[in-house]
């Protein structure tokens, strides 16, 4: 017995043992998999670099090189290496401002910076004058920058672009068609249908071998259809980049176009929108067969209210001194969109009971011929009425009546 009690002791405190350790096990493992969860999913994200040189064509070492972002007001600075040359990596897609400053060398503005998503934007030799730090050259526009690093046949589809382009369906994926190379296969009207919406055919090639992603993520249709099945609302859209063909390596799953769809994000200063797009048949022409069969306009609805907001998230700040919240470091945008849609349809003309057979009597059913060569009278039975039958007689149908 005290043999028994004792191994009972012991098998509990090891089970209570193991339970302890896996109360503290499991989240961690949870931590593990959503920090992993970006590395299985494509990134959006870029590099910026370049070499910056001084008059004669050397590396000038040491210079401190600055990226802000003029949207959250975000900044990174880095020293060039012995060589002059810079890299800033994890990069998000957006509009940038690079600021070059060394001793004896005038500060160099570098504005409208323009990254893409996934994109590896080499700015090339940037030369410093020499001078004094104090003096800036600021540098607004310049010629279009050769792609050297990468082979990639791409196109892309800015938020400005997809601001100020009427859409008739308010679809991103019709705006695809803008693109050089593209096909589509119908008329996009609304937002998707039962499982998406369709994408083009790019270069000649399948529907179904594009790969559409939103943020990194697979937005396809499970089964392998040419869908995008992630609706995405199209004021969220920050931009769109197609890659076409010679892609890099990175990319698989399909041998077609890759199209990565860039969602917005929040801002330094609060900004939103509210709008409310609406189709309906009062303000379109009734078509011409409607109008011959003398029927109403077929209903034509197209509403889609929506509104978004984005901006800076406070968080409160903890120590002594300085603000109670922090506005730079965390931002949100929020985008509902609610699509209601009933397409018109062509009239169609259909057979329905008459009142005889809505209440079983299918007399009538019988045609003249078939009336016209019956010797003998025909009996029919009610369906509905259990034992009861009706007698038609061969002479009670006269065809010529009815010429």
């Amino acid at each position: 017995m005290f043999n028994l009690k004792h191994r009972a002791l012991l098998l509990s405190r090891y089970v209570a043992g193991h339970n302890h350790i896996w109360s503290r096990l499991v989240p961690v493992l949870f931590a593990a998999v959503l920090l992993s969860s970006p590395v299985v999913a494509q990134s959006v994200t870029g590099t910026i670099s370049g070499t910056v040189i001084d008059p004669n064509g050397a590396g000038v070492a040491g210079a401190n090189v600055s990226l802000l972002n003029k949207q959250t007001n975000d900044r990174r600075d880095q020293a060039t290496n012995e060589s002059g040359r810079f890299s800033f990596a994890s990069v998000q897609p957006g509009v940038y401002d690079l600021k070059i400053e060394h001793a004896g060398f005038e500060t160099l503005l570098h504005t409208k910076v323009v990254l893409s998503a996934n994109e590896g934007l080499a700015l090339g030799e940037i030369a410093l004058k020499t001078g004094q730090v104090t003096e800036t050259v600021t540098v607004i526009s310049e010629g279009q920058l050769v792609e050297k690093q990468s082979s990639d046949l791409q196109a892309r589809l800015t938020g400005d672009q997809i601001s100020l382009i009427s859409t008739k369906g308010r679809d991103i994926t019709s705006l695809l068609r803008l693109i050089p190379g593209t096909s589509n296969n119908d008329d996009i009207e609304a937002v998707g249908e039962g499982f998406g919406t369709d994408l083009p055919n790019f270069s000649g090639q399948r529907g179904r071998s594009a790969v559409a992603t939103i943020d990194g993520l697979f937005a396809g249709e499970p089964s392998g259809s040419n869908k995008l099945s992630m609706t995405i609302n199209q004021d969220a859209v920050a931009e769109v980049k197609v890659l076409r063909n010679n892609y890099a390596a990175e990319y698989g799953n399909n041998g077609g176009a890759l199209i990565n769809l860039v969602s917005k994000g929040g801002t330094k200063d609060y900004r939103g929108s509210v709008y409310y797009f609406v189709r309906n048949e009062s303000l379109n022409a009734n078509n011409f067969f409607s109008n011959k069969a003398d029927l109403p306009k077929p209903l034509y609805r197209h509403k889609v209210p929506g509104f978004n907001l984005g901006g800076p998230l406070p968080l409160p700040s903890f120590g002594e001194g300085g603000p109670s919240l922090i506005r730079n470091k965390a931002f949100f945008f929020f985008s509902f969109e609610k699509p209601h849609t009933i397409t018109p349809t062509d009239p169609v003309f259909v057979t329905v009971p008459t009142a005889l057979e809505r209440i079983g009597k299918h007399a009538q059913l019988l045609s003249a011929a078939q009336f016209s060569h019956c010797q003998q009278p025909r009996t029919l039975r009610e369906p509905t009425q259990r034992g009861r039958t009706e007698t038609q007689p061969s002479h009670s149908y006269r065809p010529e009546t009815n010429k």
